[in-house]
């Protein structure tokens, strides 16, 4: 059985509150889950149980510089996260991340210690919180590879926040995640590293490019290029022709693209 599919995929943004706008504009319906005054992300969820996640990096502002030099000063207290921290202030603007979730979310944890059992070099469980719009604390963990190219995997929320109807219905008809591609310079290396943390997973090699097909029927491609990059991801919808000329056919639905932009 497949134990993971894409939980969500992290856009940096700049200017938060313009990013949304645009998203907005784009035919999503953004949610805010604190405060939208004192936000650093907003959040378009989708009917598949995923989402991406808009998000500042920075918590005030100050020059990306000083910033960093502040991060490094932490960094001995927890290196792996740090470091892909300091990894979204380098980072151009748009997609640079994303998170694995496991299918059956009472098995996070045990998934988790399967694929370290199995090779993946993965650090210590990160507790995490947040205070939500409604005043009561969400919890949740996250365990990250030691390399920072590689995607992170996330436990549950708890409280679990269910999504209304409005928050997940989109007027581009967007409907979920269908393939997140990503391009990587040593395309064998990567297909061997990545049959170690998507255990389960079918592969389908075809030229300079592998498929794996995740739960949820999510799709991950890795890309033969010059150098490693989130590429694109490509959402269902059930509305075509509403973002660009870019328009895929997939299983009789179509699909939109997001394409990150050559740095």
């Amino acid at each position: 059985m497949n134990r993971f599919a894409i939980g969500h995929v992290l856009i940096k943004s700049k200017q938060l509150q313009q990013t949304v706008r645009d998203y907005e504009k784009l035919g999503f319906t953004v949610t805010y889950r604190t405060d939208p005054a004192k936000a650093h992300n907003a959040l378009i969820y989708l009917r598949d149980g995923s989402f991406l996640e808009l998000f500042n990096p920075k918590p005030f502002q100050l020059p990306d510089k000083l910033f960093l030099g502040l991060l490094r000063l932490i960094r001995p207290l927890k290196p792996i996260l740090i470091d892909r921290y300091i990894s979204y202030i380098k980072s151009d603007e748009g997609m640079n991340d994303y998170a694995l979730d496991s299918v059956l979310p009472e098995q996070a944890a045990d998934n988790l210690r399967d694929i370290i059992r199995a090779g993946a070099k993965i650090g210590k469980k990160i507790s995490m919180s947040k205070k939500l719009q409604d005043g009561r604390k969400q919890t949740w963990w996250m365990a990250m590879p030691q390399a920072i190219e590689f995607p992170f995997f996330m436990s549950p929320y708890t409280p679990a926040v269910t999504c209304t109807e409005h928050e997940i219905t989109h007027s581009n008809g967007v409907l979920g995640i269908d393939t997140l591609v990503i391009d990587v310079p040593e395309l064998e290396e990567w297909i061997m590293k990545y049959k170690v943390i998507l255990d389960g997973a079918s592969v389908s090699r075809q030229g300079r490019q592998c498929e794996f097909i995740l739960g949820k029927k999510h799709k991950i491609v890795l890309r033969q290029a010059e150098r490693y990059r989130l590429s694109e991801i490509h959402l269902l919808t059930s509305v075509p022709n509403l973002l660009s000329g870019q328009e895929f056919v997939q299983e009789k639905n179509r699909c939109l693209s997001i394409v990150n932009k050559q740095g």
